[in-house]
């Protein structure tokens, strides 16, 4: 935002026009004055001295200015205070005038940038906020091919013992946080709590999910996903959970999951190599993959949803 400007000298000797014109009592000028930020010191200094609405409207707005950067605000604060006014004040004099400094205040403030036309800012607010909403996009665009170039250097690894996998599983649970915060979702990294271990947890439509990651040579067996869904039953209803195997899932394996958590609750989805694959090519958003997997779940009770 730039530096405030002090008040073409057109805009205040309409504004001044208005409060000689427009208003009646001074007490008028003081409810514009002293709401508009003018401190009541400053404006009592001069109604004792019995000044008329102008010549009280001139002096604060010339002591405004000395004040600096404060002051001109509290200038345009007033000015466009006066210009919410739809009419005179009924008891002004001269209704004519009054109206004609009306008139003119509107007319010089909005060409002096001060008083915007609602539609123009309107259309400009749309346009600020549909600007920031491509450059979000944007931006996390290129952030995701950051992560999809991670992400591939981590499928080129050929691990040749346990230890490398293992390694290569805790890269990939960072990336997927860092994935998540590309996205704007909070995502808290593996911690272990009870003797557990918990890969990361985040939050989605009111549910905490905990993550599990699994980068083996082959799919896991039903006793990883019910020793899974074991830690997910012994959180709070609102809780549920996300596995996650890169080597995908075998379908006896499915079919025996499904078959001994009948008559549970249905708390877990799934997501293979091929869906986190997608992910990262962006080719599927992370908001959207989650809606798709948690609808399939709630709506026709299938814990597997390829994307």
């Amino acid at each position: 935002m730039g530096k405030t400007t002090p008040l073409p000298a057109t805009v205040q000797s309409a504004a001044i026009r208005v409060c000689r014109d427009a208003l009646h009592w001074r007490d008028d000028l003081r409810a514009v004055f002293v709401p508009a930020g003018v401190p009541v010191a400053l404006y009592e200094k001069y109604d004792h001295l019995g000044f008329s609405k102008a010549k009280m409207a001139r002096a604060i707005f010339n002591e405004l200015e000395e004040r600096g950067e404060a002051g001109l605000l509290v200038q345009r604060k007033i000015t466009q205070e006066l210009c919410r006014m739809t009419k005179p004040h009924p008891d002004a004099p001269d209704q004519v005038a009054g109206k004609a400094a009306l008139a003119d205040l509107k007319r010089e403030a909005t060409a002096a940038q001060i008083l915007v036309d609602p539609e123009k800012a309107a259309a400009d607010a749309r346009r600020a906020a549909n600007q920031r909403r491509v450059a979000a996009v944007q931006q996390r665009r290129e952030r995701i091919g950051e992560l999809r170039g991670t992400f591939i250097g981590l499928l080129q690894l050929q691990p040749a013992t346990n230890a490398d996998r293992q390694e290569r599983g805790y890269k990939l649970e960072r990336l997927l946080g860092d994935l998540f915060r590309a996205y704007d979702m909070e995502y808290r990294p593996s911690y272990k709590v009870a003797g557990e271990q918990i890969d990361g947890s985040f939050h989605f439509r009111g549910f905490t999910y905990i993550v599990e990651v699994k980068w083996r040579g082959d799919p896991p067996t039903s006793g990883d996903l019910l020793t899974f869904k074991a830690k997910v039953d012994g959180k709070m209803e609102s809780t549920r959970g996300v596995f996650i195997s890169m080597a995908g899932y075998g379908d006896d394996v499915l079919e025996h999951f499904v078959k001994t958590s009948r008559g549970s609750r249905n708390n877990v989805i799934l997501f293979n190599g091929s869906d986190v694959s997608l992910l990262f090519e962006g080719s599927v958003g992370l908001e959207d993959a989650l809606t798709a997997k948690i609808d399939a779940a709630e709506q026709e009770g299938r814990m597997w949803q390829p994307l």
